[in-house]
């Protein structure tokens, strides 16, 4: 049987009411990644409106309602947003979802897990299941009716319970480049945060770590048009200057196919790349539906797949 995140990455792979925004009280003072999802400001977009009404629809919609009937809520309308953090080490990260799930029938589904064992923190429950063997064991906690806290390990597990009940160590702020990011759209649906000085030891690629400090990320809309913008903090401003040429450079590259490409042409009307300082600014703006025209084949090819029982 699947764990539990299965059912979480499926609603979180298609990703107004109660604005579901960062809360600093669920993200650790030692977490060195952030990435925050906004389900409620996905649904109230255009784009999540068209591509939930799309996944509904035929055989997604006879597949989530069976997954519905399965788990015992909808998870493209029971989840508000979900806030993940780390510090960078495998199996260390932590998700605090916010819900308003009824949490009963979701247990009684992972209770069938033969590798299914309850432990407890002070007095709260943790639900493990999966086999430690092939790597999928996950360990879940409903530490109110509208919260639940997703981890690797117990401790983990244990450590967001503390968070979110106030007792833990949570940061005094959430990082600027964070907030920052927050407001580049109107409607910011996925924000991250990344402290690339602090995750050196654990990414491959040495340019990002000979050049970046840190590094957000938001995608969102704003006036019916999508908004991708990505913030670079560079080491100093010869290392932003090199970055800036790098992206100019790749930007000239495409320009050479954009005749044969209208595609191409599109795509780089909207973006833009400015420096200031060390800081690089990569921004992508487009239609929300000229880009549902450039994607309308990928559209085409969705599917969902239910957890296995």
């Amino acid at each position: 049987m699947k764990t539990l995140f299965s059912m979480v990455a499926l609603a979180m792979s298609v990703a107004a009411v109660q604005a579901a925004k960062i809360d600093k009280a669920n993200i650790s003072n030692d977490a060195k990644f952030v990435v925050h999802l906004d389900l409620d400001a996905f649904r109230a977009s255009k784009i999540g409106i068209t591509l939930l009404e799309k996944i509904r629809k035929d055989e997604g919609g006879e597949k989530l309602n069976a997954l519905a009937e399965l788990i015992g809520f909808d998870p493209l309308s029971a989840i508000h947003g979900a806030t993940m953090f780390g510090n960078g080490e495998e199996d260390n990260g932590i998700l605090v979802v916010k819900h308003k799930a009824d949490n009963t029938k979701l247990l009684a589904f992972m209770k069938l897990d033969e590798h299914y064992r309850k432990t407890e923190h002070g007095k709260h429950e943790i639900h493990g299941a999966g086999d430690r063997g092939d790597g999928k064991r996950g360990y879940v906690s409903f530490v109110n009716a509208t919260t639940a806290v997703l981890a690797a390990s117990r401790e983990l597990a244990a450590e967001g319970i503390d968070l979110v009940n106030g007792k833990g160590a949570a940061v005094k702020q959430i990082p600027t480049s964070l907030v920052s990011a927050d407001k580049k759209a109107k409607n910011a649906f996925l924000v991250a945060y990344a402290n690339v000085e602090d995750l050196k030891e654990h990414i491959d690629n040495e340019t990002v770590n000979q050049m970046a400090k840190r590094v957000a990320f938001v995608m969102g809309e704003s006036d019916e048009k999508f908004i991708l913008s990505i913030s670079v903090d560079a080491l100093d401003a010869d290392a932003a200057e090199n970055m800036e040429n790098m992206v100019n450079g790749l930007i000239g590259f495409a320009r050479l196919s954009q005749d044969e490409n209208p595609e191409v042409k599109d795509i780089l009307k909207g973006l833009k790349v400015t420096r200031n300082e060390a800081t690089v600014s990569i921004r992508f703006s487009i239609g929300v539906d000229k880009l549902f025209e450039l994607i309308d084949p990928a559209l085409k090819e969705i599917d969902i797949d239910l957890p296995e029982p």
